[in-house]
């Protein structure tokens, strides 16, 4: 009888302290930080002619990417 109170007791309080590291993930925006190197961007779309999809595509510009959103340091690309 001891032994399963133990492991109740034991399970009850990983149960509490995973739910309080997904609280923490979840609240969390800085999952990803993506920086871009924008002379080497800018290079090499005028070489391709994209300028249009440069401008618009948000893969060009600098950003941290949560699970819910997505933040850009500099500007946001347009719509």
């Amino acid at each position: 009888m001891a032994c399963s109170a133990v492991t109740l007791s034991v399970a009850t309080i990983i149960s509490v302290v995973a739910v309080a590291c997904l609280s923490i993930g979840f609240s969390t925006d800085n999952w990803y930080e993506i920086r871009v190197d924008k002379n080497k961007t800018k290079l090499y779309i005028d070489s391709h002619s994209l300028t249009n999809e440069y401008e618009r595509d948000y893969r060009y510009y600098s950003r941290d990417e949560g699970l819910f959103r997505i933040c850009f340091a500099e500007k946001k690309p347009k719509e």
